[in-house]
């Protein structure tokens, strides 16, 4: 090897006792029990502008893909340090969670799909608890009724803006009960379970009116009661397979800060923190490439508390601007299991994206 690349697509971790490093192109993990593969790595990489001296070690190294020749180190993906925009986290998030593995893992004799039943049937054992209850007073809320939101599609699309203005006044319990349900809840009963069963399939999920991976409904919805009729000031956990809240804290504390000080927000009738529930897509996805779902699911329903909040009127902001330890503390979530992904405010207000506050800053 006259001439070689160092693959900068390769990463170092440290968990229980184990030194690994992932090849991030083609997501293979490496046990270092050598320390002498490791002191070439890091002589050949800070050394790389000098001459190259071959060691017993390069070959190894290269079957690994740690190191490339030079008649090999094209790569199709192209992504190597110098030339990705982004930081290096970003990097590693784009490369770690893409789909290395081959397309087609049953025999070409059976039928293609009997691998991905296969694997549903070898996880159905280790099945999460798949709804969420959390500790605390509970009560239902209003009947869910969907009867009057009857404006058209296209005027719906075209009312929805995001805006900054909001009049700091309530709104009624209905509404927020209403759009709960058409955005997060059981809004097919417990028909996809009765008809799957009906063909001999058991499914651990339910229906909302947004799609979602695995049909695991991953993502929980933690309401900030500010300014709604007939509902004390405070944070709820929505139980959307019962239609019904949990109260979770009385307090709401440091929310302008836990926004980065986008205060306007607080003069919205509530709030909306999604969340999503990594314990679940965990259990079904055990691969980086998951996560990806978690943020498609949460994009799929705020879109969809955006249309329903337009039809009745409200004015509607969505932000991912804000400090996660301080959010998840506020609806009292772990942080690992269950962290907070989106935040969505609505009520009464001006169809203005700046706020008063902006307005005088300018």
């Amino acid at each position: 090897m006259s001439k070689y690349n160092i693959n900068e697509n390769i990463i170092f971790t440290v968990s229980k006792g184990r030194f690994v490093a992932w090849n991030l192109q083609t997501g293979h993990q490496y046990d270092f029990f050598d320390r002498r593969f490791l002191d070439r790595f890091y002589e050949l990489t800070t050394s790389r502008l000098l001459p190259y001296h071959p060691a017993a070690e390069d070959d190894t190294l290269t079957e690994a893909g740690f190191l490339e020749t030079s008649v090999n180190s094209s790569r199709p993906d192209g992504y190597t340090q110098s030339n990705w925009g982004w930081d290096d986290i970003a990097r590693i998030f784009h490369l770690g969670s893409k789909h290395n593995f081959p397309s087609d893992l049953s025999d070409q004799n059976e039928n293609p799909e009997t691998g991905y039943v296969a694997f549903c049937e070898s996880i159905a054992e280790r099945m999460p608890t798949i709804d969420t209850e959390r500790e605390g007073k509970t009560f239902p809320l209003p009947p869910n009724s969907l009867s009057e939101l009857s404006t058209s599609l296209v005027k719906t699309l075209k009312q929805r803006k995001t805006s900054r203005h909001f009049k700091n006044s309530k709104i009624d319990l209905e509404i927020v009960s209403n759009l709960l349900f058409a955005t997060f809840g059981k809004i097919h009963g417990d028909s996809h379970q009765h008809d799957l069963a009906a063909r001999g399939v058991k499914t651990v999920g339910y229906r909302r009116s947004s799609p979602s991976a695995g049909c695991l409904q991953a993502t929980e919805a933690y309401l900030i009661a500010l300014n709604v009729n007939s509902l004390e000031r405070g944070i709820y956990h929505y139980r959307s397979h019962q239609h019904a809240l949990t109260l979770v804290s009385e307090k709401i504390e440091h929310l302008n800060k836990a926004l980065c000080h986008q205060a306007f927000a607080s003069d919205a009738s509530f709030l909306i923190v999604m969340t999503s529930r990594f314990d679940k897509l965990w259990w079904k996805y055990p691969h980086s490439r998951a996560y990806r779902s978690a943020l498609l699911d949460v994009g799929h329903l705020s879109q969809t508390f955006n249309l329903v909040a337009t039809a009745y009127e409200l004015n509607t902001w969505v932000t991912g601007y804000f400090i996660d330890d301080m959010l998840n503390d506020m609806v009292c979530i772990d942080g690992v299991k269950e962290h907070s992904i989106f935040v969505a405010a609505a009520g009464p207000g001006y169809s203005d994206p700046l706020s008063p506050g902006i307005q005088k800053l300018l």
